[in-house]
């Protein structure tokens, strides 16, 4: 699995709690808003200007690859759920 792949995978673990600023995803994912911007994979939405969610692939990538997601996201999401 590249690096940049895990990467969106922690982004999509942290929106898959809810929407989110890109900037809030940067705490701890630092390329957060180029990859929510890019949309590589097709996992976010644009919900509203500079609001992003997770899509039904993104949901499937989660499940697809759990355990590239769950070290980093699980790491973010505590960070994030601490922070707020």
């Amino acid at each position: 699995m590249t690096a940049y792949r895990q990467q969106a995978l922690a982004c999509a673990a942290v929106l898959s709690a809810g929407p989110r600023r890109p900037r809030d995803v940067k705490a701890t994912v630092p390329d957060a808003p180029k990859i929510l911007l890019r949309n590589v994979y097709g996992w976010f939405v644009r919900v509203e200007r500079g609001i992003y969610g997770l899509t039904d692939l993104g949901r499937a990538a989660l499940i697809r690859w759990p355990k590239g997601a769950s070290s980093l996201g699980h790491a973010m999401r505590t960070h994030l759920d601490l922070s707020s």
